[in-house]
């Protein structure tokens, strides 16, 4: 393709070449790459999902392009984002242009959106490439899909993956923070686009009843949740001279050995005030008073330097320091995480699904979420494999985690149950296979 940056010619030429049905997956914001680094800006679970979404399309025998905002120095390598970047024959990125050489937050994509549909159909129709399906990924891939659509002489179906809707983060934030959100600006786009949508796949049943009861969306929406990789998320023995001891010793300051010894709670999330990890943290506080053996290991990325700092300063004046290893980018260690982890404690009040929760429960480890975790909530309490707790409910989190710490038979128990609750049927091959056979009905 004359002017467009390939990183590989052999592989561009065998997608071309392919007669394989080809999903284009639209994936704008955040920074998408095919190894995710949760904690980027706007970037986490949702392009983790995208990305096993389309490993495991793959495997049913489709090539996938997934668009993504690109057009900027990515920001931590500089690495300009254009082009084609290939996983493989069947997978690629599509870095989309709109003329703007700077980051642009989610809540402000709906500018952008005219310029980078136009840049998806000017790629796709250079190179000649026809689209058999549509699936689209939050409220600003949803609006490029529908104006991508709207730009072609042939409509192509068109699913929408919201992941979450604006009513519920209306519902869920603080309405000081809303404006600066656009949460209503959201919602008067989230319903315009739904005439031109073909269907709807919820990732749990709070969408479900939101699309119904804030939408009036009158068809049945699809179920996608999301899923564990399996071959990666799975009960393990840890030994003694594993990696991950010396890894957390360094971030808390003690002695590998010492690590062992300790209960370990974990959190692992973007910092964004919708985790709360400040309620985790005041929490944790009080389990320390009647367990002196425990370890907090939580996640904050000193890029978000507000946040990051307002905890700083809550771990230095609850007196933490030598009782929390504070973690940043963690991808490559999360397994071994898990897998040393006693409990695991999402505080969060802002989740479409909970996927965290889902990969520690698929390690078998028992959950301590809000009530606002739909996956806990959900799925692991019905089967006992989690301790729910009201939102913000600082004494709740610690009397929950205190129970769970202080009780190895119980704990072991849950965590066999939030394993059984997750494994085999939220892997990827079990629901995309199933989400293959609900599209394949509509008309």
């Amino acid at each position: 393709m004359t002017g467009m940056h390939v990183d590989d010619p052999q592989k561009h030429q065998a997608f071309l070449a392919s007669s394989r049905k080809h999903v284009l997956m639209i994936a704008n914001h955040g920074i998408h790459q095919w190894e995710i680094i949760p904690g980027l800006p706007d970037t986490g679970g949702q392009n983790v999902f995208v990305n096993q979404f389309t490993a495991a399309l793959a495997q049913q025998g489709f090539k996938i392009t997934i668009a993504n905002r690109g057009g900027y120095p990515h920001p931590t390598t500089g690495e300009w984002r254009k082009g084609l970047h290939y996983k493989d024959g069947h997978r690629r990125i599509l870095y989309l242009e709109d003329g703007l050489d700077e980051f642009v937050p989610k809540e402000r994509m709906n500018r952008q959106t005219p310029a980078l549909a136009k840049s998806l159909a000017r790629v796709l129709r250079t190179e000649r490439t026809s689209v058999d399906l549509i699936l689209s990924h939050y409220w600003d891939g949803a609006k490029i899909g529908v104006l991508y659509n709207q730009g072609c002489e042939g409509r192509t179906r068109h699913i929408w993956v919201p992941h979450s809707l604006g009513t519920i983060k209306k519902r869920n934030v603080p309405s000081d923070r809303r404006p600066g959100l656009r949460v209503d600006e959201r919602i008067v786009i989230e319903k315009h686009l739904l005439p031109d949508l073909d269907g709807i796949a919820a990732t749990s049943s709070t969408i479900k009843r939101a699309l119904k009861e804030d939408y009036a969306y009158a068809s049945e929406p699809l179920f996608l949740p999301p899923c564990v990789d399996a071959a990666r998320y799975h009960p393990r023995d840890v030994s003694d001279s594993d990696e991950v001891w010396h890894f957390l010793g360094q971030r808390a300051s003690m002695p590998a050995n010492k690590v062992r010894e300790r209960k370990i709670v974990t959190e692992i999330s973007r910092t964004d005030p919708t985790k709360r990890k400040d309620v985790l943290i005041k929490a944790f506080a009080q389990v320390c008073r009647q367990r002196p053996d425990g370890l907090l290991v939580v996640s904050i990325d000193p890029n978000e330097k507000q946040l990051a700092e307002e905890l700083s300063r809550l771990i230095h004046a609850l007196g933490l320091e030598n009782r929390i290893a504070v973690v940043g980018h963690v991808w490559e260690w999360l397994p071994a995480l898990y897998a040393v982890t006693d409990v695991y404690c999402t505080p969060s009040i802002m989740e479409g699904f909970g996927m965290s929760a889902q990969e520690a429960a698929a390690t078998a480890v028992p959950v301590v979420a809000s009530h606002l975790v739909p996956f806990a909530t959900e799925y692991l309490a019905k089967a006992n494999g989690a301790s729910i707790v009201q939102a913000d409910d600082v004494n709740g989190f610690a009397c929950a985690l205190e129970m769970l710490l202080a009780d190895d038979d119980k704990q072991k128990t849950m965590g066999r149950n939030a394993y059984r609750a997750t494994v085999p049927y939220f892997t990827w091959p079990n629901r995309v296979s199933a989400f293959l056979a609900e599209i394949g009905s509509l008309s």
